[in-house]
């Protein structure tokens, strides 16, 4: 997505919006994230420089925003060396994938110095370098955003008061300044194929881009580069000029549910089978595409530990569930005990003495069969007829703990499951929170240090969206949000939807008094209901609905735990189309 070829069109976007602006404030809004707002020609802009090994990026931003109260170290650092900073240049050294901006900022004694804010974009290698020059002409780190030693990386360590030098490039070429000799030699000495060979050869190239030169030269990506004629060489070549030099138009691919699939400055015919969305700005193209992704990558890193604790919970819970459907097994035959029991004191005066069996005609079944009864030779009869009695209450108790057992199992499973959906359902910091202190609660996990004795009240408690006939539809994001929406928020005339058999959001649709609600109104909350629950990925999905005086709180129950009656049930294949076509607010 992000090669040198989008990277320099986004620095040309860049330096048309922020050469000479002036750097206002900067936040650190995720752990690899920094949110510049620059004004320059009395307008503001944020800039987003992205360093995590999914996302990494940089770009103009309008839906970013900063929710870090407590800035980390390297903000502080950057707001003491940059604020009121005027940005001199962007550039992008030999085509590399990576960002430098030349910044003009006055030090401590009021003496103005360039500095440089540094984004190299190398996946899990990226990272984000603030550097200065010194005395001596050298380029110093002051900081970076992560901190490479010697034992992290033996070619290159990244670390403050070090020299900075470019990560290595493996010789590589600069694309924009190459001519036919050049290439057409660099090109033929490799033994691989031919797409493989262009983006070994050249600086900033994917294999995307490299796979779209083939295509437009019309040769077979695979064919070993080596083996090329001049002829195809000089093909090849053009087709490799051709895009190097294509006009910016940036462009957004969508498949048919309107979910992004690629991104690019200019169209590809790799991606002809898709529709096309155009824009004039690369930023906008690159944040619609990245921004929800990144923020899922974002909540899933923070939220990586309670998913692994609530998976082990969950695998605990079902090695339990094992063992108790075996105890009622195991238990099924106690009836037999009781029998033998029986059958023993009934006929005890006709049992030989030190017999290892007994045969007798058992009464208690139809038809009348004769049964052997195994003896302990040692014992009378009686007192083996004690000992199956014994065995038989034992067995009956075990049966009765079991199955108590077995329904407190399957309620801990779905409740944790639930917990497992609601992870995909979070958005912000206060959603988190909310999530961690239900399962502190709950007693599945220990309050952290961190972690405050009241959680503040989350904004945003729930998902909005708006039905095609103007309802206001609400979703619960977490077993605590469920709870509050369903039995607070909700009035008794308000439609409630859930999954059926399964865990899942609460969902409420506010029906106006004297509203008459339409099935349009309740296919579009069964579609939230389904997309918001286990059943995503499935298709048709069955929905119960009714009004939400039909709900009742379960006592003692888990959070999200209700009955119902009076419902109907409604069955919709969950599509992303569908939901955006609902206007999250």
């Amino acid at each position: 997505m992000l090669d040198g070829v989008v990277l320099s069109h986004i620095i040309l976007e860049l330096k048309k919006e922020l050469i000479g602006g002036r750097i206002d404030k900067i936040y650190q809004p995720e752990k690899e994230e920094l949110l510049i707002s620059v004004r320059n020609n009395r307008k503001a802009y944020k800039l987003l420089l992205n360093a995590n090994s999914s996302y990494p990026r940089v770009h103009i931003s309008t839906l970013t925003k900063n929710t870090n109260a407590t800035p980390p170290m390297f903000c502080m650092l950057l707001r003491k060396h940059l604020s009121s900073g005027k940005i001199l240049d962007i550039t992008q050294p030999n085509f590399e994938r990576i960002v430098e901006i030349h910044i003009e900022a006055t030090n401590d004694l009021g003496d103005k110095e360039n500095k440089k804010l540094i984004l190299e974009i190398m996946g899990r290698h990226s990272n984000l370098i603030f550097t200065h020059f010194n005395k001596d002409g050298k380029e110093i780190i002051l900081d970076s955003i992560k901190h490479i030693s010697r034992d992290k990386s033996s070619i290159r360590t990244v670390l403050p008061s070090h020299q900075y030098n470019y990560p290595p490039n493996q010789l590589k070429l600069n694309p924009t300044t190459t001519d036919f000799a050049e290439f057409s030699g660099q090109i033929a000495k490799h033994d691989a194929p031919v797409y493989k060979s262009l983006y070994l050869s050249y600086n900033g190239l994917s294999p995307m881009i490299a796979h779209e030169i083939c295509i437009k030269s019309e040769l077979d990506g695979e064919f070993i580069a080596s083996k090329l004629t001049n002829e195809q060489l000089n093909t090849l070549f053009k087709s490799f000029t051709e895009v190097m030099n294509a006009p910016h138009q940036p462009v957004l691919y969508v498949n048919e549910s309107e979910i992004p699939v690629e991104c690019y400055a200019y169209p590809l015919d790799t991606y002809k089978a898709y529709t096309p969305q155009f824009s004039e700005s690369m930023s906008e193209i690159i944040e619609q595409f990245t921004h929800k992704k990144n923020q899922r990558f974002n909540i899933g890193q923070k939220t990586s530990d309670i998913k692994k604790l609530v998976q082990t919970y969950i695998e605990r819970a079902l090695r339990k569930k094992v063992l108790q459907e075996k105890a009622i097994e195991d238990s099924s035959s106690s009836e037999l005990y009781k029998i033998y029991g029986e059958l023993l004191t009934s006929y005890s005066h006709s049992v030989p003495p030190r017999a290892e069996s007994f045969t007798t005609m058992n009464y208690y079944t139809e038809p009348y069969e004769d049964i052997t009864i195994p003896l302990d030779p040692d014992k009378t009869a009686i007192e083996n007829a004690q000992k199956y009695f014994k065995v038989y209450n034992k067995s009956k108790r075990t049966f009765v703990a079991a199955t108590e057992q077995l329904e407190i199992i399957e309620e801990d499973v779905k409740y944790l499951q639930s917990v497992l959906i609601s992870l995909d359902m979070l958005q912000s910091e206060g959603d988190i929170l909310e999530l961690r202190q239900e399962l502190i609660e709950m007693g599945y996990m220990k309050r952290r240090a961190k972690h405050p004795k009241k959680v503040p009240k989350n904004t945003h408690p729930y998902m909005q969206f708006k039905t095609t006939s103007g309802l206001d539809v609400y979703v619960g994001k977490n077993n605590f949000q469920n709870d509050t929406l369903t039995m607070k928020f909700a009035k008794s005339n308000d439609l409630w939807l859930h999954i059926k058999d399964g865990p899942g959001s609460h969902v409420i649709i506010k029906v106006p008094h004297q509203y008459e609600i339409s099935d349009q109104d309740i296919l579009e909350g069964a579609y939230l209901a389904s997309y918001f629950s286990s059943g995503k990925q499935s298709s048709h999905v069955p929905i119960d609905y009714t009004l939400r005086k039909n709900v009742k709180k379960i006592p003692n129950a888990k959070p999200g735990m209700v009955i119902y009656n009076n419902f109907k049930t409604i069955s919709v294949t969950p599509e992303e189309k569908f939901i955006s076509m609902l206007t999250p607010q």
